[in-house]
């Protein structure tokens, strides 16, 4: 497996672990770990040691993998419906002796429960920028060319948390355009006592911005910090 699936160590502030390294996209992800999205490092590195964290949107497990070599202590959910992120997602998780802190789920954390669809943007295994809806599409969210479609599973967080018993404390969540269906879903979730922090990547389009933010004070939590500069569309909520 390790001949036909070449793996990188990643070295982040004092912390190692191995990542899947086969194609251009893994490739940049690996190359520009410490560099990309050091708010979401620095988000983690704050938690508190014994949480749960929920990483919606996991793609092949870059902040799952960083958050549980961090915090040994820490439960993780890590959501990935998109088949080839998946299998490289539980790859990590494995060949890094994690499989027993990090539990990985194929589906998509939405607005509703049942059989809905994604629509793929980009073939590669670690590529991003996909769509969930119920619907048939020419372009995604991001206004990309749909090339391929898969049949995929979604249920909200709420549905979710009660089934399996596990409630967050941190919540990530990038989902490309999926926000809010995310939010709308999870309204239990978020306005619990025992959620603490959410960081979510916000949506290009103003409206969907808004319904986010709105939905987010409605659960009691306060943005604490953003990019006023707008290089990175990342968000930090606390409960207030």
């Amino acid at each position: 497996m390790r001949l036909i699936l070449p793996r990188r160590t990643v070295k982040a502030r004092g912390l190692r672990f191995q990542m899947a390294c086969d194609n251009w996209i893994t490739h940049y992800r690996w190359r520009s770990y410490n560099t990309k999205e050091p708010e979401t490092l620095d988000w983690i590195d704050g938690f508190y040691p014994d949480g749960v964290l929920f990483d919606v949107g996991a793609n092949i497990g870059l902040y799952t993998l960083y958050a549980a070599r961090r915090h040994p202590a820490m439960r993780i959910a890590a959501f990935e419906p998109e088949y080839s992120n998946l299998h490289l997602l539980r790859d990590n998780v494995i060949e890094n002796g994690l499989g027993e802190q990090v539990k990985t789920f194929a589906l998509a954390l939405g607005r509703t429960h049942g059989v809905s669809y994604l629509h793929i943007q980009d073939l590669h295994p670690g590529a991003a920028l996909h769509t969930v809806s119920n619907d048939v599409l020419e372009k995604t969210e991001t206004d990309r060319p749909v090339i391929a479609r898969e049949g995929i599973v979604q249920m909200p967080a709420d549905l979710f948390c009660e089934e399996t018993g596990l409630r967050p404390s941190y919540m990530k969540i990038d989902v490309d355009g999926g926000e809010t269906r995310v939010l709308e879903g999870a309204r239990r979730t978020l306005a619990s006592d025992l959620f603490r922090s959410l960081l979510i990547e916000m949506s290009d389009h103003e409206t969907d911005r808004l319904r986010c933010a709105a939905l987010l004070e409605q659960a009691g939590l306060r943005r604490v910090w953003h990019d006023p500069g707008g290089a990175t569309r990342n968000e930090i909520w606390d409960r207030a």
